[in-house]
C-alpha cells in the first residue's frame, strides 16, 4: 500500500501547525485551548478520515493488501468472476479387506461418525497385503467436512470379505468460501486468459468452467502423444472420469486448430488428476512421542496434521522444492503436549524432493508411544490391525 494509515492525529496537527507558521509572522506560537489549535485539530481529523478513504479505494487497485469485501470489490474491479462458494474435503482412506475385495465408486460410500459422507473417486480392489488406501472425497461442502483422523470407520453397503476401515491423516481442504489467499491469486492471475497457449491460459480457462480447479500443470507428452495436463483442485479431491471428460467437452472449443480433428474430437491434449508424491513413500509418516499426562492423545494427534498440513500446503507449493524431515520433526517436538520425540524412530528421516509438477501430501500416519506401540482414541475405534508392528 502506498498511502501511510499509520500517522495519528497528534503528528497530522504538528504538520498543520508547521506549514501555518511558515507562512505567516503575524503568530509566533499556537497554545492549548486557543482556536489555531482547535483548527489545527480539526484539520488533522479530516485528513485522517481522507487518509483512510484513500487506503480504501488503494486495496481496490492493488489486491496484494486488500481482505474481506475490499478484495471481492477489487476482483469487480478486475473483471474477475466473485469469491467461489463451499467445497468439501478430501482424503485417504485404509480399507483392511480380504483378498480379491472390491469398492467401487459411486456405490460404496465411507461414514464418518459424525455422519459425514465421503465417495470414492476410482474403484479400489485389495490385493495380497491385506489393505489397500482408497482416495475419496466428501459429498457435503464446507468446513465441516473437514473430519479428524480415525473417524472414518463406516462403508456402506459393506462389501464381501470387508474387515474395517479408518482415514490414518484427517481430512482437508473443505471450506465454507473461497479464502482471501487463493482469490488474491486468482485475482493477479486472471489477465493470463490472454496469454493464449499457455499453461496460465488453460488455468483461467478451467477456473472459469469449474471453480473447483486451483491449478494446472503441464505433464509433457504421454506414449499415445497427447500432452497431458494435469489438474489440481482446490480441496487437493481427485477429478473422477467423467468429471475430466466433461471439462475436455466444455474447452475444446478453445484449444488450437492444431489440437483439434476435422470432425471437432480433441486429439492433442488430454485432462488427468493431479500428481501426488505421498511423503515418507511405503513407510509414510510414523514416530513415536511421549505426550504430557494433562492433554487428549485425540487433540495432540490433530495439532500435530493440521500443522504438517500447513507446511505442506500444496496450494502455495513451488515445483521443485524439497521436503526436509527435521521440518517435520520440529513439528511434532514443537505441538503443544508433546514432552518428548526420540529421533531415531522417527520417519521419515531422510529430506525428500518433491518431483517436478508434483504436490506433497501425507496418505500415511501412525503415532506410536514411546514403547511403540500404536497411541488409540479415547472410544478405542482404531484397531491393531490398522499399524501392525514390525
Amino acid at each position: 500500500m502506498i498511502t501511510k494509515t499509520n500517522l495519528t492525529l497528534e503528528v497530522l496537527k504538528n504538520l498543520w501547525t508547521e506549514l501555518f507558521l511558515n507562512k505567516t509572522d503575524k503568530v509566533s506560537d499556537i497554545s492549548d485551548n486557543s482556536v489555531l489549535n482547535a483548527t489545527a485539530f480539526a484539520t488533522g481529523k479530516v485528513a485522517q478520515k481522507a487518509i483512510k478513504d484513500i487506503a480504501i479505494v488503494e486495496t481496490q487497485l492493488f489486491p496484494e493488501t486488500a481482505q474481506g469485501v475490499y478484495l471481492d470489490r477489487a476482483a469487480n474491479l478486475f473483471g474477475v468472476p466473485s469469491r467461489r462458494g463451499a467445497i468439501g474435503s478430501s482424503t485417504w482412506v485404509k480399507v483392511i479387506a480380504d483378498e480379491g475385495t472390491k469398492y467401487t465408486s459411486g456405490v460404496h460410500e465411507f461414514v464418518n461418525t459424525n455422519g459425514i459422507i465421503f465417495e470414492l473417486v476410482e474403484d479400489v480392489e485389495v490385493g495380497v497385503n491385506g489393505y489397500d488406501y482408497a482416495s475419496v472425497r466428501s459429498v457435503g461442502a464446507g468446513e465441516k467436512t473437514n473430519v479428524e483422523a480415525n473417524s472414518i470407520i463406516n462403508v456402506a453397503p459393506v462389501p464381501g470379505g470387508h474387515i474395517a476401515v479408518t482415514n490414518e491423516y484427517y481430512a482437508t481442504g473443505g471450506i465454507d468460501e473461497e479464502t482471501d489467499e487463493v482469490f488474491r491469486l486468482r485475482i493477479k492471475n486472471n489477465l493470463n486468459i490472454f496469454s493464449i497457449g499457455t499453461v496460465e491460459y488453460f488455468t483461467q480457462l478451467l477456473q472459469q468452467i469449474d471453480d473447483r480447479v486451483l491449478k494446472v500443470v503441464n505433464l509433457g507428452i504421454d506414449e499415445l502423444g497427447k500432452r497431458n495436463l494435469s489438474i489440481l483442485t482446490q480441496n487437493g479431491a481427485d477429478l473422477l472420469p467423467s468429471e475430466l471428460e466433461e471439462l475436455l467437452d466444455n474447452t475444446k472449443q478453445y484449444f488450437p486448430i492444431t489440437d483439434i480433428s476435422r470432425f471437432g474430437e480433441t486429439i492433442g491434449i488430454e485432462y488427468v488428476n493431479a500428481k501426488w508424491y505421498y511423503v515418507g513413500g511405503n513407510d509414510g509418516v510414523d514416530f513415536r512421542v511421549q505426550v504430557r499426562d494433562n492433554y487428549n492423545p485425540d487433540t495432540v494427534r490433530k495439532n500435530i496434521q493440521i500443522a504438517m498440513t500447513k507446511y505442506l500446503d500444496f496450494r502455495f507449493w513451488k515445483s521443485g522444492d524439497k521436503i526436509e524431515w527435521d521440518d517435520l520433526l520440529q513439528i511434532v517436538k514443537e505441538t503443544d503436549g508433546v514432552r518428548y520425540v526420540p529421533d531415531a524412530y522417527f520417519k521419515p528421516s531422510i529430506d525428500e524432493i518433491v518431483p517436478i509438477n508434483m504436490f506433497p501430501r501425507i496418505k500415511d500416519f501412525v503415532m506410536r508411544d514411546v514403547e511403540g506401540n500404536v497411541i488409540f482414541d479415547n472410544e478405542g475405534n482404531l484397531s491393531p490391525i490398522f499399524y501392525p508392528n514390525k
